[in-house]
């Protein structure tokens, strides 16, 4: 299976080419980068930088694009089940790299810029968790 390539700009911003990508049926996460930090446990608040893309390329939210990282927590229910899935048990400092089908994201319905049934990528940089 190939992945979208991703790259980053100087500040650290990613990019993403789905040149020659698969869609893959399930969750992948690709761990582009492993953090030297404390793994991240359920419930925690993490602070990370992101970015999403719909599989088409476009891209949907990006925090670098608004110049500050997020804080939230990582719980099921908070957030879709393919972000707990693929950041709890990672460290601290990590770059993922996530493919997030449907019943992982929002599902079969629209969520603002989000088509209904959308498999979503993102490039999630975690840069604490507490």
């Amino acid at each position: 299976m190939t992945l979208p390539a991703i790259t980053r700009d100087a500040a650290g911003a990613p990019s993403i080419d789905f040149s020659g990508a698969e869609m893959p049926e399930g969750l992948v996460v690709e761990v582009l980068n492993a953090g030297a930090g404390p793994v991240v446990v359920e419930g925690q608040h993490i602070t990370v930088h992101y970015s999403g893309w719909l599989w088409d390329g476009a891209k949907f939210d990006s925090s670098w694009d608004r110049g500050a990282a997020i804080d939230f927590p990582i719980a099921y229910g908070a957030l879709i089940d393919g972000w707990v899935d693929g950041i709890v048990g990672q460290p601290v400092g990590s770059q993922l790299l996530l493919v997030v089908p449907p019943e992982s994201g929002y599902g079969f319905r629209p969520m603002g810029p989000i088509p209904a049934g959308s498999t979503l990528v993102f490039v999630v940089d975690v840069i604490a968790a507490q």
